[in-house]
Formats: C-alpha cells, sequence, structure tokens
C-alpha cells in the first residue's frame, strides 16, 4: 500500500511546540535536534505500518505509539490519512486522554 498522508491536529502541533520548547530549554539544541528526528522516523513508520499500534480508543478510532517512557504518539488512521492526533506525556494524568 501507498505510504498515508500526513496531518497534523492543532493540539498534536501545540504539543510538538511544547516539546521542542522543553527541550531547547533543558537539554539544548544537539538534543532537541536528535529528539526532532527520531519523532519523525517514528512518524514515517506509522504512516507505512499502522496496523502494527494498539487501538486504545475504539470509540474514537485512535492509536497510541510509545515514542519514549516520557511521550506516546496518538493517531487516527483513513484509508488515505494518518493523523497526529496528540504527542502526550505520559507523565501527565490520564484522564486528559479523554478529551482527545
Amino acid at each position: 500500500m501507498a505510504e498515508r498522508k500526513l496531518l497534523w491536529s492543532d493540539r498534536a502541533l501545540n504539543d510538538y511546540e511544547s516539546l521542542v520548547d522543553y527541550l531547547l530549554e533543558e537539554w539544548g539544541k544537539e538534543i532537541t535536534i536528535r529528539i526532532a528526528t527520531e519523532i519523525d522516523e517514528t512518524i514515517e513508520r506509522i504512516q507505512n505500518n499502522p496496523e502494527h499500534y494498539p487501538m486504545v480508543l475504539k470509540d474514537k478510532s485512535i492509536q497510541r505509539c510509545v515514542f519514549s517512557a516520557q511521550t506516546s504518539i496518538y493517531f487516527r488512521v483513513t484509508n488515505e490519512l494518518v493523523e497526529i492526533v496528540s504527542l502526550f506525556d505520559n507523565r501527565q494524568d490520564p484522564y486528559k486522554l479523554t478529551q482527545l
């Protein structure tokens, strides 16, 4: 199957921006670039093989990829599209996931 198009929700873009800001502040440019590259590579794997990731919110068709111990990538898939819904800090209250 051809690679699906990628769409980032407004929430996911804000999550990503917050993550990058935090990384720059706490860890510096080199680590931030490395993690941003790893996120890009992970999202490419999601686009190519979304079926490898579990469905976690079935009523909303949302799947999860655990990117790191601190961060999970939540996404939704259609025939032509992968929508990144959120980059979620796993240390947050899991109740916030109901708001996806």
